[in-house]
């Protein structure tokens, strides 16, 4: 059955399209692929001048924190290493959406 998104006359998605999950966050989530847990985090939106040592502050806070690793050539990445992907996805949880300046939000999601 196609994903058909059907529109109410106010153009708003039906309810039956936001319960199929072609409409809304949960629509999102599947479009950006499977998040399977891993103890490896993949940390995005950081400023051009955030290190090893800043993120590093961050997530030492929480049980299992290993290593930060910022990707060589690219800005505004890293990985994020713990111990178990228990521990990973609690710091997940807990850093998710944090806002290191007021206009860098870090974003988290499983190493894919």
């Amino acid at each position: 059955m196609p994903n058909i998104i059907s529109l109410q006359s106010s153009g708003k998605p039906s309810a039956k399209s936001v319960l199929l999950g072609t409409e809304g966050p949960a629509a999102a989530a599947a479009a950006a692929g499977p998040s399977v847990p891993s103890n490896t985090l993949f940390a995005e939106g950081l400023p051009e001048d955030c290190n090893e040592m800043i993120l590093g502050m961050l997530f030492q806070q929480y049980n299992g924190y290993q290593e930060v690793r910022m990707v060589p050539g690219k800005t505004g990445i890293a990985f994020v290493d713990f111990e178990t992907e228990v521990q990973a996805g609690i710091a997940l949880q807990g850093l998710n959406g944090f806002k290191l300046t007021p206009t860098d939000t870090m974003r988290l999601s499983y190493r894919r």
